[in-house]
């Protein structure tokens, strides 16, 4: 198990993530690879060390040409989706983006997929939300942990003019998380810095155990003579990881539907699944009273229990859920890039004790260069493998 524990005595900001990202280890040249795969132009990604009262780290700065964008979040998602990222990176991706939609909807009395983003949606943002899910995924991240969250004080300037700190959105953000405020001068905490930690499920005043793998610390942009403007990061490895050969717990929730639409239903899986689920499946059944209907099954993490609870009453007409735990064994998967006449492929290889059990080409590659060039799934299939 790998545990990323965010230390906040001065908030967190995306810049300030990703800069606390690459002091882990993450190689800035192969982040600014894989973010070229959203297919965005006139971007430079750039970190700098740097001090603040005495502390040094890392400072990451955005640049781009173009002015900035207003998009929907369904256009944000559509975006990712497209993309070619791992499957991983793109469900958190679009969570923390969830996040902010949903925070920014209750703040402007609309629905999520109608928020236009503004600077949020811009793409420096979109490179710090993107680029952390990219950094999680690379460094192995099973689950997030954070202190109290520093807020800041004072007023901050936003598309809508100048605000009271928190911004609205952040306000939205951090209910019934653990917050301070007045530590600092300004906006501590921004709403994409909040959305990171909300989207990835993040648990906050819980005791963390393990070995330190590395640490890293990403500095803001902001002076502050009462307090170093620092983001501390720690990775620690405790146990078994979910991309280990040995065991790891899973939670299975279950519920059974009799007078859900399957329109509603296939819904119901689709938020599931991007809100972080492991997996969802149905199985057919026959209820009391001759009624058919399905058994709604998802596997998720522990610490996603309330989260995905919450989302079924929800979004669903059931009365009760049922959940157990399990523990279970997991081939070791290792994602490698393969050049093919068709264009470059990603290969997931899973291993066991140390021996190859199987390679399979990530379906989502498979479909891009079937789209791309015209070809039927088979036959690239085909030639990719002769």
């Amino acid at each position: 198990m790998r545990t990323l524990y965010y230390n906040c005595p001065a908030g967190i900001s995306g810049d300030m993530n990703l800069a606390a990202m690459v002091g882990l280890g993450i190689d800035p040249d192969r982040l600014r690879a894989e973010l070229a795969k959203l297919g965005l132009e006139n971007w430079t990604l750039s970190f700098e060390p740097a001090d603040r009262q005495g502390i040094h780290g890392l400072r990451c700065e955005v640049r781009f040409e173009e002015s900035h964008h207003h998009r929907t979040f369904a256009t944000i998602r559509e975006l990712i989706e497209n993309s070619s990222l791992a499957p991983a990176v793109r469900r958190d991706a679009i969570a923390v983006f969830r996040c902010l939609a949903e925070a920014e909807g209750r703040v402007h009395g609309i629905a999520a997929d109608k928020v236009h983003f503004h600077e949020v949606g811009a793409l420096d943002s979109l490179l710090d939300i993107v680029g952390a899910a990219i950094c999680w995924h690379w460094l192995g991240v099973d689950r997030l942990a954070a202190s109290t969250l520093e807020l800041g004080s004072g007023t901050v300037t936003c598309a809508h003019g100048k605000m009271p700190v928190p911004a609205p959105a952040t306000a939205r953000l951090v209910e019934s998380l653990p917050v301070r405020m007045g530590g600092t001068t300004g906006e501590a905490t921004t709403p994409t810095g909040a959305a990171l930690l909300v989207g990835k499920q993040c648990s906050f005043g819980s005791v963390v155990e393990g070995r330190t793998v590395a640490s890293g610390v990403g500095l803001g942009a902001r002076e502050d003579p009462r307090i170093a403007n620092a983001l501390h990061v720690t990775l620690l490895e405790s146990g078994p990881s979910s991309g280990s050969n040995d065991c790891d717990r899973v939670i299975e929730l279950a519920t059974n539907l009799d007078d859900l639409s399957p329109e509603s239903i296939g819904y119901l899986v689709e938020l599931l699944m991007s809100s972080g689920a492991l997996d969802v499946w149905q199985v057919p059944a026959t209820f009391k009273k001759g009624r058919l209907g399905c058994v709604l099954s998802v596997l998720i993490r522990p610490d996603q229990q309330a989260e995905m609870t919450d989302l079924i009453f929800r979004h669903s007409t059931t009365l009760g859920i049922r959940w157990r735990e399990w523990e279970r064994s997991l081939l070791e998967r290792i994602s490698t890039e393969r050049a093919t006449p068709l264009g470059t492929v990603r290969v997931k290889t899973a291993t066991w004790r140390g021996e190859t059990i199987r390679s399979k080409v990530e379906y989502e590659d498979l479909r891009r260069l079937a789209r791309d060039h015209h070809l039927p799934l088979s036959e690239v299939q085909k030639r990719i493998e002769s």
